[in-house]
């Protein structure tokens, strides 16, 4: 292939004003070097990084004559190697320090000069100011140190979180009844009046829900169920307040609506200046192996359920929405009222939380009052663990899973009929 340029005077006089105009004009920094590092020629960007007037003042200068000595030798230690060795050094990061301290930095490459007889004479070397991106790069690196050790902060402590809620899991199961109550048992035969049963899952590792069995005397026992609004530590925390309260109101037990009262008004004491609002339901059931009725007070709960055995029937305890008071923790003066409803012998009271019926299905419907009503109604000649079974299996069958949204509480007592 023929040279672009031919070998007359004139052409080489052209090479010699494209070089000026190049040296001139070009934003990179381009130079020669002699073997002992002097400036043999530079740009005019040289120059301006330099912070000299004119590219001439650079020649026959060294590094020397304006960097740090440590930024000097560095630049000198490169230019010998290529040298010596005629290999290329390319695209080197080059921390550059001013006498001043001043720091900037270059993208530095250097190729062995040669003469026409192929003897290295020095080396051309060209560099771009490199400053600017380096401090991007540093700051992206300051950036993901920063993310690192937050993550793997945020790590431990999410770790740390996790042993507490496994902790408070623990203590909250084994806050929950080990036992049933043993109530005087029927004469001659040692039958017990009554049988227990209940199911009880948190949706997370804590939950709002919670029953517990208050022995009133010989032949009477209090069941008490709560749920607070929402789920996790929140309402860990509110059953936790009413759990300590249920324990200083033994005294009152005896009365369902009395006792109601006073928790309401307890909590509504400890917790009147907190932002957050608060809402529990609850209900309180005292059953009698002397009668055929049961008490109750309710505080915006679910109505339990009764399922009567001799006819395999199961019914709301109450259709009178009167005997439905408001939720604990909305007023200061509230008298709950005491009610009744029948108990007899092979009857069963079914009380739970609204977890186990707001389940939806895949297609967005409920499962709903009617349908854990109908579910009660199949279910009803079955043993007591194994009708609460039962109706988990079913609602899980309604909504394809076997996990629940909401915290799932459920507490049984069925009467034993006497021999």
């Amino acid at each position: 292939m023929k040279d672009s340029f031919a070998h007359g005077p004139e052409d080489n006089l052209l090479r010699q004003e494209l070089f000026a105009f190049l040296l001139e004009n070009a934003t990179d920094q381009i130079y020669f070097k002699d073997t002992g590092g002097r400036f043999l020629c530079a740009s005019r960007a040289v120059a301006d990084f330099m912070g000299v007037q004119s590219p001439s003042e650079l020649i026959g200068k060294t590094d020397f004559d304006f960097w740090s000595e440590e930024t000097a030798k560095e630049a000198a230690a490169d230019e010998k190697r290529v040298i010596a060795t005629g290999i290329p050094l390319i695209g080197k990061i080059e921390k550059l320090v001013y006498p001043s301290g001043r720091v900037t930095w270059d993208y530095t490459s250097k190729l062995p000069l040669r003469n026409s007889a192929g003897e290295i004479i020095g080396i051309f070397g060209i560099n771009r100011d490199f400053t600017a991106v380096k401090k991007i790069e540093d700051t992206l690196e300051e950036e993901r140190n920063r993310l690192r050790d937050t993550t793997a902060e945020l790590k431990a402590k999410n770790a740390q979180l996790e042993a507490d809620l496994r902790m408070a899991r623990d203590v909250q199961l084994a806050l929950l009844p080990r036992e049933y109550p043993a109530l005087k048992p029927y004469e001659f035969s040692g039958r017990p009046p009554f049988r227990f049963a209940h199911y009880y899952r948190a949706a997370a590792a804590v939950g709002g829900d919670f029953f517990d069995f208050f022995p009133l005397s010989p032949t009477r026992v209090g069941i008490f169920i709560c749920d607070v609004m929402g789920h996790g530590l929140r309402a860990a925390l509110i059953t936790a307040i009413i759990r300590a309260l249920l324990e200083e109101l033994r005294l009152v037990m005896s009365n369902a609506g009395g006792f109601l009262s006073a928790l309401n008004l307890r909590l509504r004491a400890i917790l009147e200046r907190v932002d957050e609002p608060f809402v529990a339901t609850a209900f309180y059931l005292i059953v009698d192996t002397n009668g055929k009725e049961a008490q109750f007070a309710n505080a915006a709960h679910p109505v339990p359920v009764r399922v009567r055995r001799s006819v395999s029937r199961a019914e709301p305890i109450t259709n009178d929405k009167a005997k439905v008071g408001p939720a604990l923790g909305l007023f200061d003066e509230i008298a709950y009222s005491t009610f009744s409803c029948p108990f007899e012998p092979d009857d069963c009271l079914i009380l739970f939380t609204d977890g186990i019926y707001e389940v939806e299905s895949p297609e967005g419907k409920e499962f709903g009052k009617p349908a854990l009503l109908s579910s009660l109604n199949r279910f009803a000649a079955l043993p007591l663990e194994q009708l609460l079974a039962a109706i988990v299996s079913d609602v899980c069958r309604f909504s394809s899973h076997e996990s629940f949204d909401d915290d799932v509480c459920m507490v049984a007592v069925e009467r034993v009929r006497a021999p």
